[in-house]
């Protein structure tokens, strides 16, 4: 195929006799879920030169069989689309999806938060960080300016007092503090914490008889404890319930969002050159 030493692209030489026609491809849903990706689809649909007849918005809540793009484009175009659009669509909707569950669950009783995608690389955060978001949780702890001290800004001042002693200074700002109960018992660590200025206390340690110690405590020192409590670590589905009952007001849930299965798509081509709408 081609000269020799030049060998021409196998798609190039099998659609050869396409060349000229146009054909119409719908990318659809194979399972119900929540779109996210879109955008950076239409872009990817940009540069490979097809023509964009119809699509459905971030955010939009699926059904297995809906079209979500119908793109327009010749032969080479068309699989080429297939093998890149589909991987613009996947996985965020997977993460957006499973953001969406988690949202869902909590109805409107505790924040749902998500900063786990800070541990993806760097060139797919961005995306992670849309999804999440397009799936009804938050990728940060609290909507206000705030500080967070986790267990090593505790560690390298030597204790919760000293980390939150600085960290207060700071005009402006909520301070959040990690408790282990690396120090003392974990509930008095999150006591010592609220005396120290702490806005917020994050019980990081995946146990829900510890956020019920913290709570308990809190409530303990003061009636309404003015201070918001966070659960994190290895949050499931399972046990988010138990958190929110345990009274966490903000649970970052982390692998149970971020690893979430991607949803599945598939490019199916309808036609040559056919106007039709997709079916939503």
């Amino acid at each position: 195929m081609g000269e020799r030493g030049a060998p021409m692209d196998l798609r190039t030489y099998l659609f050869e006799p396409l060349e000229g026609l146009l054909f119409v491809a719908d990318i659809t849903a194979s399972e119900p879920g929540v779109l996210a990706g879109i955008k950076l689809a239409l872009d990817r649909a940009a540069e490979l030169g097809l023509f964009v007849l119809a699509h459905l918005s971030d955010g939009s809540s699926v059904e297995a069989g809906a079209c979500v793009l119908k793109v327009r484009g010749t032969a080479e175009q068309i699989a080429r689309a297939e093998e890149e659009l589909l991987g613009c669509l996947g996985k965020p909707s997977g993460v957006a999806a499973a953001a969406c569950r988690f949202a869902t669950l909590a109805g409107g009783r505790a924040r749902v938060v998500c900063g786990a995608w800070k541990k993806a690389p760097s060139e797919f955060r961005s995306r992670l960080r849309e999804a999440v978001e397009i799936g009804g949780a938050h990728m940060r702890l609290l909507d206000e300016p705030f500080v967070y001290l986790d267990k090593n800004y505790v560690r390298m001042f030597g204790g919760i007092s000293e980390a939150l002693g600085r960290a207060c200074s700071i005009d402006g700002r909520v301070v959040a503090v990690q408790v282990r109960g690396e120090g003392g018992p974990i509930a008095q660590e999150a006591v010592l914490a609220a005396g120290a200025g702490a806005g917020v206390v994050m019980v990081d340690t995946g146990s829900v008889e510890d956020l019920r110690q913290v709570v308990e405590a809190l409530r303990r020192r003061s009636g309404d404890h003015g201070v918001r409590i966070a659960f994190a670590g290895g949050v499931t589905a399972e046990r988010f319930e138990e958190a929110i009952e345990a009274g966490a007001d903000i649970i970052d849930i982390g692998r149970a969002i971020i690893d979430a299965p991607l949803l599945d798509f598939r490019l199916d081509v309808q036609a040559r050159d056919d106007e039709r709408l997709c079916r939503n």
